[in-house]
């Protein structure tokens, strides 16, 4: 695929970032065990504001969640819990190698617990659905500059964004980039498994990741291409981001004001591909399962464990 860069300065940080990107997989990868993590979001069952998510994160904290200032932790389960745009609610395991089905199974108990607690104390009932129409107008749950500026992008570009931002809910699936060699095979089956219909997105949600931002939403542009090695699909993944546009300046990265490469990795986690990389873990994460009940979600865990340990 051609970067579209077309001048040796963007070429030049084409190849630049590509080797810094390089650099820092490599010093968090190596030959360990391979493990498995999830994001499980929920949506509010009405429409709700940054009053709304700050009860209920008052609600968790006098629960026992400790407030980190980004997110609400539990120490007796490793688990984090956030909120998106539209108050949704989002669950984040822990790291968990593939024969722990009985703390999968207390995390999953866990989510429920939780779930029934906000209801109970706060009024606000979680849905496992896909989507929820009508909430495009809702207010602004995250206001932080990063969601203001994707906020104003998003009512701009293209037609169904701001439903993306607040009216959607996924469960994301991590795998762990334990052996820099899987990279692409790893990242080669993930590509397949966003379009089987076992983890693809419902019609609703693809149509509405289809209208939402066209530089950094839908297919990363790798996927199914006949790809050497790991060293050419960072090379296009790169080159994506670079032509991405970035919030609150709506122009390519190449044209930035900051080019630092620490400004290339946050806009990185702007880029919401249906398979992407992540750097916490550092992780290769599926993004296209939908929303569903937590009593359906030990069977597509496994089988999304079973696959990707034959890979």
């Amino acid at each position: 695929m051609q970067t579209n860069t077309h001048t040796e300065a963007a070429a030049n940080l084409l190849h630049e970032y590509k080797q810094r990107y390089l650099e820092v997989l490599s010093r968090y990868t190596g030959d360990g065990r391979r493990s498995y993590g999830f994001e499980y979001e929920l949506l509010p069952h009405r429409p709700m504001d940054k009053g709304d998510v700050d009860t209920v994160r008052g609600c968790l904290a006098e629960k026992g969640f400790e407030d980190t200032g980004k997110a609400l932790f539990s120490k007796k389960t490793g688990m984090s819990i956030d909120f998106e745009p539209g108050g949704q609610i989002e669950f984040c395991s822990p790291p968990l190698l593939p024969e722990e089905k009985e703390r999968f199974d207390a995390l999953s108990r866990f989510m429920w617990e939780t779930n029934k607690t906000v209801r109970e104390r706060t009024g606000i009932e979680y849905l496992a659905v896909d989507y929820l129409p009508g909430r495009a107008g809702a207010p602004l749950c995250l206001t932080s500059e990063r969601y203001r500026n994707l906020h104003d992008r998003l009512s701009r570009v293209d037609s169904r964004g701001l439903e993306m931002m607040k009216g959607t809910a996924s469960i994301h699936l991590h795998v762990v980039i334990s052996n820099f060699r899987n990279l692409l095979p790893l990242f080669n089956q993930l590509c397949e498994l966003s379009a089987d219909p076992n983890f693809c997105m419902s019609v609703n949600r693809r149509d509405i990741w289809d209208h939402t931002d066209p530089t950094r939403c839908g297919r990363p542009p790798c996927c199914f291409a006949d790809l050497k090695g790991p060293d050419e699909l960072i090379h296009r993944l790169i080159g994506y981001a670079l032509n991405a546009a970035v919030l609150g300046e709506d122009v390519p990265f190449f044209r930035a004001a900051d080019q630092s490469f620490e400004a290339f990795l946050d806009h990185m986690t702007t880029i919401f591909t249906d398979v992407r990389f992540n750097l916490k873990g550092p992780t290769l994460e599926l993004r296209t399962l939908d929303s569903l009940p937590i009593s359906r979600f030990r069977q597509k865990w496994e089988l999304f464990i079973d696959i990707m340990e034959n890979v």
